[in-house]
């Protein structure tokens, strides 16, 4: 208790010197939320606003006959009837669509708190119209890296489910209810508040970004690094926090295109402490905790990362 208090008492400070800073630096205030909300309305809002009406209808609408498919998954993963189509699903529309979709089946008691983790694992994906066309050739000006990094990111997310399926699976029937109560309304009403909240939290993150290079804090750690790896190095610890921020800059540095293929597919399985904080709001009702989103997503990281190396000697070669 003393300890949470203590806790407490530091954030509000934080805060309070944070409100204090950006009332004496206000310039850096409006460029930095203009940038969020620029990258938000151009990269975020046209993709995940029509996948967020789209699936949400659809989770009401579809009745699953679980399939031999369907139950090979469940039985792989070790989780109910219709995950399958949670994982396509959450995989065609990117973050946070997965946590969204987990915890809109656990208000409708679908599934339970520990089949709700394990999905966690292997439902949290970018979307493909990010990797490919944002980053790949947006960002990366390729659209081999694009494809590289998709599927890095798939085979990863598939992998770290396998690392997170152990546990009791409490439901076996079909994972998807119908519902037929002022659906499109709802669904409507549902996604704007979603993507609104997304983009509260981008906007968040590249204030906590700005500040922290006002400070130089990014300097003062990349300073440690050989001058060729500094500017690298400190588009890496962006990314950290919000990944579309640091593979930005990273794509402004002199990384060959394979380095920067590789760091791209990692930092997006990854996803950053951005999308950490969108996914455990949408979560909060299953108390999931910021550690073991931590452990998931630093194993499902790691993975694209190595993928990614794996694949860009074919690619590339």
């Amino acid at each position: 208790m003393l300890q949470k208090l203590k806790a407490n008492k530091i954030l509000v400070i934080l805060l309070i010197t944070m409100c204090i800073f950006l009332i004496l630096n206000p310039t850096l205030c409006s460029k930095s939320c203009l940038n969020a909300l620029s990258v938000w309305t151009l990269n975020i809002l046209p993709v995940m606003f029509p996948f967020f009406i789209f699936s949400r209808l659809l989770v009401n609408l579809i009745t699953i006959k679980p399939s031999f498919l369907d139950k090979t998954f469940s039985k792989i993963y070790n989780v109910p009837c219709g995950s399958f189509v949670i994982f396509l699903l959450s995989t065609l529309s990117g973050y946070p669509m997965g946590a969204k979709l987990i915890c809109y089946m656990y208000d409708t008691k679908a599934i339970d708190q520990k089949d709700a983790k394990k999905m966690m694992s292997f439902c949290s994906v970018s979307g493909p119209m990010f990797m490919v066309a944002t980053i790949g050739i947006g960002v990366l000006s390729s659209f081999k890296a694009g494809i590289i990094i998709l599927i890095s990111n798939i085979i990863a997310s598939l992998i770290n489910g396998l690392l997170f399926r152990k546990g009791k699976t409490s439901y076996k029937q079909n994972i998807l209810k119908k519902t037929n109560e002022n659906l499109l309304t709802n669904s409507v009403y549902d996604s704007i508040i979603s993507i609104l909240m997304v983009g509260g939290f981008i906007v968040f993150s590249f204030l906590i970004i700005d500040i922290l290079e006002f400070l130089k804090i990014f300097n003062l750690f990349s300073s440690i690094l050989p001058i060729k790896f500094q500017e690298s190095f400190s588009a890496i610890l962006k990314g950290l926090i919000e990944m579309t921020r640091g593979i930005i800059d990273l794509g402004k540095t002199n990384l060959t295109l394979k380095s920067k293929t590789v760091i791209s597919s990692a930092l997006i399985g990854f996803g950053g402490t951005s999308i950490f904080m969108q996914s455990l709001a949408f979560l909060s009702k299953l108390k999931f905790k910021f550690t073991d989103m931590l452990k998931q997503k630093c194993f499902q990281g790691i993975l694209a990362g190595f993928i990614a190396f794996l694949l860009s000697f074919v690619v590339f070669c």
